[in-house]
């Protein structure tokens, strides 16, 4: 099944989402995490790998990306029956503006392609913790 090829959508975002979205992107294991994603979609522990970081910490900021919009998370299924999550990053742009009433923004996410056969969902891992 092809991707839907939907143009991507806008999406208004008031000062919380804004001030949620910059703090995100000023967290350096985020940083890392994107950068290691765009090479293409890896489980959590890879990415854990190339942060050089702890698996909590990077799930932790996986939840706070995926709650963004800006990382997808699909199940991929291995023939032994096993299954693991693989976090991709969502092509996205971000316009801020400063304003006398403050900060507002508008973000664009490419729209969600239908998930792939065998794509059961995903739940996010439960943590304890945090760096």
């Amino acid at each position: 099944m092809q991707p839907s090829q939907s143009p991507p959508q806008s999406e208004s975002i008031d000062d919380v989402a804004v001030e949620e979205i910059l703090s995100l992107l000023a967290d350096d294991y985020v940083r890392s995490i994107l950068d290691a994603l765009a090479a293409g979609p890896k489980p959590a522990a890879e990415i854990a790998d190339h942060c050089s970081a702890s698996t909590v910490t990077i799930y932790r900021r996986l939840n706070r990306l995926e709650a963004a919009g800006l990382v997808a998370v699909e199940t991929q299924i291995a023939p032994d029956g096993n299954h693991r999550a693989q976090y991709r990053a969502r092509p996205a742009s971000i316009a801020i503006s400063i304003t006398e009433t403050g900060l507002t923004g508008d973000l664009t996410v490419e729209s969600t392609a239908e998930p792939p056969a065998g794509d059961y969902g995903h739940r996010p891992a439960s943590t304890v913790g945090d760096d």
